[in-house]
């Protein structure tokens, strides 16, 4: 039957892993730690497809973390400051919208981690009507 399709303002969930470099007496420490990302597909939608009113969300739409990531405890820095988006890595193979796979919730998406990027997001809702395989 599929899954419901995602669409801009669809929300995706991940843990992202940042290096934080915490302060200590002998000097910053590079500690990696577990940031929520919780944003919104808002970028690289397709707005000549509209579902429930949305543009459709495809392969390679972006989400931005909100609000983003801030570095705990106080007084740590990022080693490298996220960007807070992530990008949808995992679409329809049979569903194709502007030429890209049709997201759909439970695809997964790639977000800001430390050292690189990793798949570790999920697009989690909310779930209309339209299904897609």
């Amino acid at each position: 039957m599929g899954n419901p399709v995602a669409t801009m303002n669809s929300q995706v969930m991940a843990t992202d892993t940042h290096i934080v470099l915490v302060p200590t007496p002998g000097g910053p420490v590079p500690t990696p730690l577990p940031h929520v990302f919780s944003g919104a597909i808002m970028g690289a939608t397709v707005p000549t497809v509209n579902i429930g009113g949305q543009a459709a969300a495809t392969l390679d739409s972006i989400a931005f973390n909100n609000p983003p990531h801030i570095p705990m405890p106080p007084g740590a820095s990022f080693q490298a400051p996220p960007n807070n988006q992530g990008k949808v890595v995992m679409a329809s193979f049979t569903v194709n919208v502007g030429g890209k796979g049709l997201a759909r919730v439970g695809d997964r998406v790639e977000t800001c981690n430390d050292p690189a990027p990793l798949p570790v997001g999920t697009i989690t809702g909310p779930a209309g009507t339209v299904f897609a395989g």
